[in-house]
């Protein structure tokens, strides 16, 4: 044979190997066929939940000390970890919450758990949220302040657990009042010594006004400040779920609204607060107090908080006091949806956030500079006996003598003292807002403006009541 046959052969002999090895890689290549089985039954969702992680969806309001914050993240995901519990938080702002819940309520896809929010009376009144009275006989009832409990109290059960104390305090420049010779008003003796107080401190430094007062139509300051005119002069909003029970129109109510329009106006036309107050939203007040545009205002200690951590040299210079009759800011609750698949874990979660009450007083109201102080009486001692030491020189009364001051909550109906939901509704429309410019900025006939105002009251009253 010659040579060139044999190189064709063994070409031929290479090609054919190389084809065979091209469709043996091929083949192995290909996925494989899955082998018959007997069919099986669809799994059930009892199934299911066997293999498949708890989750909790939680909401929580944003606060103005991030301290707070902090610690309902640490607490949450301690229970979650300790529990093999999956949960997904959102942090929503406080002109937020309110919208985005109702929203979500009327969608039909509610968080499971909302942590420091509000309103609760809007969604506890309609049966969509569960009850906790289990949760506070475990934390010692006796232990909780009354006004805490009652505002979240319908038809003899609790719906929600407030997260904290949030005192307005009169935040006071000390060193302004001190030119001005005016230490003897502090603390102020009466509502009508707020005003004395604005006159007297008003342009002591030239450009420094004498009070900041809220009084923009969209915030929620411009209302609770008034609050406390309005209940403080024996104003009532409401004494029953019923179309009788409203008596703001009615006296001695009348008169103690009109007084309550009487000393705003009058600061207004003096012009004892800046001339842009009537556009302020809710952080407007407190940066006029850190910008030193003004010698006091009325605020929850988060202005406190925000000089401390801001302005040391401010700080050296502000003192802490309550009027004569005070508000409650602290309406932000935890509270849990029906809807939620798992109860007896939310239950739980909402439990342990207030077990260890050291924990809570610590991390929840001392660490926030006290803009929260706590629901709980045996953590409001110590706190008491530490001022009494004089851990916080800054508070000219001790904190537990001050929140013996609140007669107001700043979404319940007064003299009721119980969230409802038209309280609560006029609240997070601005409702109030409205009529309290008609008034003290527009100069509006009071009579006239209360007539109008009390009958959108009754029809409010009327829709979610009856009668």
């Amino acid at each position: 044979m010659s040579q060139k046959n044999n190189t064709k052969i063994i070409a031929i002999a290479v090609l054919v190997v190389l084809i065979i090895a091209g469709i043996g890689f091929f083949l192995m290549q290909q996925p494989k066929q899955p082998q018959p089985t007997t069919p099986q039954q669809p799994t059930t969702p009892s199934q299911q939940t066997a293999t498949t992680r708890p989750k909790l969806v939680i909401w929580g309001r944003s606060t103005f000390t991030p301290p707070q914050m902090y610690w309902i993240e640490k607490k949450v995901r301690e229970w979650a970890a300790k529990n093999n519990v999956d949960v997904e938080i959102t942090w929503l702002s406080v002109t937020d919450i309110g919208k985005k819940l109702i929203a979500a309520v009327e969608a039909g896809n509610p968080p499971d758990i909302v942590i420091n929010g509000h309103p609760v009376a809007i969604f506890a009144e309609k049966g969509l949220l569960i009850q906790i009275d289990d949760i506070i006989e475990k934390l010692n009832k006796s232990d909780i302040y009354e006004i805490k409990l009652k505002e979240c109290e319908w038809s003899g059960h609790y719906y929600c657990l407030p997260t904290m104390f949030e005192a307005t305090w009169l935040h006071v420049r000390w060193d302004i009042v001190k030119k001005a010779n005016a230490e003897n008003l502090f603390p102020l003796k009466t509502l009508d010594d707020f005003y004395t107080a604005a006159k007297v401190l008003n342009q002591v430094e030239p450009g420094v006004y004498g009070v900041g007062l809220p009084l923009g139509l969209n915030g929620y300051d411009t209302w609770w400040t008034f609050l406390h005119f309005w209940g403080g002069y024996g104003g009532g909003m409401l004494t029953n779920r019923s179309v009788a029970g409203v008596i703001m129109d009615k006296e001695p109510y009348r008169t103690g609204l009109k007084k309550a329009f009487e000393i705003e106006r009058k600061i207004w036309l003096e012009k004892l607060t800046p001339p842009d107050s009537d556009q302020w939203v809710d952080a407007s007040n407190n940066n006029a107090y850190l910008q030193g545009k003004i010698a006091m205002t009325m605020n929850p200690a988060s202005i406190w908080y925000a000089v401390m951590t801001q302005n040391p040299a401010l700080a050296a210079n502000t003192k802490l006091f309550l009027l004569p009759v005070s508000v409650d800011c602290g309406d932000e609750s935890v509270f849990i949806f029906k809807t939620t698949k798992y109860p007896d874990l939310a239950k739980d979660l909402v439990y342990y956030l207030y077990a260890d009450k050291e924990d809570y007083r610590k991390g929840f109201c001392e660490a926030s500079g006290l803009y929260a102080l706590p629901i709980f009486k045996s953590q409001m001692q110590v706190i008491s006996k530490d001022w009494k030491a004089g851990k916080y020189p800054a508070l000219g009364e001790d904190p537990a003598k001050a929140v013996e001051k609140i007669k107001f909550m700043e979404t319940a109906a007064f003299p009721l003292g119980e969230r409802t939901t038209p309280s609560e509704t006029f609240r997070e429309g601005f409702t109030w807002n409205e009529m309290i410019q008609r008034v003290v900025i527009k100069g509006e006939d009071p009579d006239k403006v209360i007539d109008e105002y009390a009958a959108k009251l009754r029809e409010e009253v009327k829709r979610v009541y009856g009668g």
